[in-house]
């Protein structure tokens, strides 16, 4: 599964991982991710996203709908949002931009894009 190649991106020592709607994608990764370094939230709805206020350093986004500012907001300083290719839509890749995301590539219908530290809001 492409998602657990692109979530080597950079890791860290610890990670905070939040999967945003697809199940298959948090049972996938509580498999293969053998860590006790690393904490896997699955999160169904994008309303029970915001009522965390928990900081993640990995964002896998599969809903429709969802607000990519508040997002950007709980990502870790260099952490990454990755969207899959159910809601993969090329316009997405602006609206990222417009928020301060950075490092916006898209593989395979997979966008990753990074907040950096310094850069925007």
């Amino acid at each position: 599964m492409l998602v657990y190649e692109l979530l080597l991106l950079e890791e860290g020592l610890y990670s905070n991982i939040a999967v945003i709607g697809d199940k298959e994608i948090y049972r996938f990764l509580l498999q293969k991710v053998d860590n006790e370094l690393v904490d896997i939230d699955f999160i169904e709805k994008f309303e029970d996203y915001t009522k965390n206020q928990r900081v993640y350093h990995r964002v896998i986004n599969s809903l429709n709908n969802v607000d990519y500012s508040q997002i950007y907001n709980s990502i870790h300083h260099q952490g990454w949002l990755i969207t899959t290719p159910k809601i993969y839509d090329y316009n997405l890749i602006q609206k990222l931009e417009d928020i301060n995301f950075v490092a916006i590539n898209e593989t395979d219908k997979y966008i990753t894009a990074k907040r950096m530290h310094g850069w925007g809001n």
